[in-house]
């Protein structure tokens, strides 16, 4: 039973360490995420997917450019002719070719048409642009999903460092204090304080070991990553350069790149491009037309004659629709209706994105002072730690301040971490508003 417990404990190991093995650490910096997402986002490939539909729109649009050409051929058999008077009296049987055939091809090219066809092609390569600041706007929702995880993910690693700085120092002041204890200088009830202290903080670390879990499952997902990879952010985010430019410079980036903006502009100018294709229907339609048509027997003259009749022609064709004289005029009203709504939307759009804008840098810029306090709290609490830890080492207090003391350094080291990422969070949403979200 012995050398079995042996085989199975070293079975299990290896087990572990096969998959220990499997786990694959990837250091990642946001340029790299942004990077891959363009390749493996399932939801930029959609649009993606759907600018290449655009683009086949207007290449099936262009065909009404090209002259129509069509062929025919047919081969027959005739029976014999009757001819009677028309009363349908005497009649009369003739004998008749009994095979019949006909050849006919005819080329057709538009030459007017009031620039319906070219303002359609207009229309749809406008349409192609709106296709493509669709893309432009769902790639920028999927770097700041990103970025939001990939900084979460930063943020958590950050805080187990804290946490397990916090565990060790916490497991020191224990053994200090069962020394302490050994010597008579201190009571159990003491030990037990930090003891419950140092569980805290363990919950704590097995919270954060679960967010981190769970913010990597989340990236390693959108990025179709294998599902054993674990994304360790690079350490030299927080020397990050960031822009302090004034609100000003990020509201014109917003008015020239915002997709929001530049799609409701494409709307109003392919709605424009649609009203001459509506105007272009009170216009007729001019062709030029040639072809030839080969056919035989020639069944006109009695008796028919066996032989084969070539005509060809040219000339020019002429379509107006009539239908379009009280058509059009609901048509155009409708789009006339539709043009003011995408203008006031145009108008909505714009006053959204400054709003936007302008919130995302007050955060921004509040980012900054909240660091800047953060950062001397943090200094405060660290020196009265210093401070209570060497009274109670004197004993000149008791054991309940060094513990409000811990948590007091313990909890500025947290926020301090906090408002590190929320600076850089605020300034990639700040990118994000202003349309303008990428590596820099």
């Amino acid at each position: 039973m012995k050398h079995i417990g042996t085989i199975l404990t070293c079975i299990f190991s290896c087990a572990v360490a096969g998959v220990s093995a499997q786990v694959t650490e990837r250091i990642m910096t946001l340029d790299e995420l942004y990077a891959l997402a363009d390749t493996q986002s399932t939801t930029i490939k959609i649009f993606e997917t759907a600018l290449v539909g655009a683009e086949q729109d207007i290449s099936v649009a262009r065909n009404a450019t090209l002259p129509t050409i069509d062929f025919s051929a047919s081969a027959s058999y005739n029976g014999n002719a009757w001819v009677a008077d028309r009363d349908f009296s005497n009649g009369q049987n003739f004998a008749t070719p009994h095979f019949g055939n006909d050849f006919s091809i005819e080329a057709s090219q538009v030459v007017f048409a009031g620039g319906s066809i070219r303002n359609n092609i207009k229309a749809l390569e406008i349409q192609k642009q709106i296709s493509e600041w669709d893309l432009a706007a769902h790639r920028q929702e999927v770097y700041f999903l990103l970025t939001g995880y990939y900084l979460d993910l930063y943020k958590y690693r950050n805080l187990l460092v804290v946490y397990d700085r916090n565990m060790a120092q916490t497991l020191e002041v224990i053994d200090d204090m069962h020394a302490r204890e050994a010597a008579g200088i201190a009571l159990d009830n003491d030990i037990t304080r930090y003891e419950v202290q140092y569980q805290n903080l363990c919950y704590k670390r097995t919270e954060l070991l679960s967010s981190i879990n769970i913010c990597n499952n989340r990236l390693v997902t959108m990025l179709d990553l294998p599902s054993q990879t674990e994304i360790l952010p690079d350490t030299t985010l927080l020397a990050l350069r960031l822009h302090r430019s004034a609100e000003a410079d990020f509201q014109d980036r917003a008015v020239e790149h915002s997709p929001l903006l530049n799609r409701s502009r494409l709307t109003i100018d392919m709605l424009n491009r649609q009203k001459r294709v509506i105007r272009a229907g009170y216009m007729p339609q001019i062709s030029v037309i040639a072809g030839d048509n080969l056919y035989g027997p020639i069944t006109y003259e009695i008796p028919t004659l066996d032989n084969n009749i070539n005509i060809w022609y040219v000339g020019i064709g002429l379509k107006f629709s009539l239908g379009n004289l009280y058509k059009a005029p609901k048509k155009m009203a409708r789009i006339q209706s539709s043009v003011l709504q995408a203008r006031n939307q145009l108008t909505s759009d714009e006053e959204r994105v400054e709003l936007d804008v302008r919130a995302a840098y007050i955060r921004y810029q509040n980012s900054f002072e909240l660091l800047k306090t953060q950062e001397k709290s943090l200094q405060l609490a660290r020196e009265n730690y210093e401070v209570i830890a060497n009274r109670y080492a004197n004993d000149l207090v008791l054991v309940t301040d060094l513990v409000d003391a811990d948590n007091l350094r313990l909890a500025a080291e947290v926020q301090y971490v906090n408002a590190q990422i929320n600076v850089i969070y605020n300034y990639c949403r700040l990118l994000y508003e202003s349309g303008t979200l990428h590596a820099e």
